[in-house]
């Protein structure tokens, strides 16, 4: 699995994640990501949504956010989160 942080507030009209003109992705190799057919899950902080990548010509990177699967991912046991933020 993949793990890509973004901004859930970064959404164009039609509701798909900017990726490529956020700083942090200046140097991610979407094309090699894309092709890898690895799922994809896309991180805001605490919360997450699985998804794919499409390049838009007009928008560059864009993600496809499954968001029915927003914070659906269960971990065991249930006390002990799976994903924590990372100290920077």
């Amino acid at each position: 699995m993949i793990v890509i942080e973004v901004d859930f507030n970064h959404l164009d009209e039609a509701g798909r994640l900017l990726l490529a003109d956020l700083v942090v992705h200046e140097r991610t190799p979407f094309a090699e990501l894309a092709a890898s057919g690895e799922r994809l899950l896309f991180v805001d902080s605490g919360e997450f949504v699985e998804g794919d990548l499409l390049e838009d010509p007009e928008r560059g990177w864009v993600g496809l956010a499954d968001w029915s699967t927003q914070d659906r991912l269960r971990s065991y046991p249930s006390d002990h989160p799976v994903l924590t933020t990372a100290a920077r």
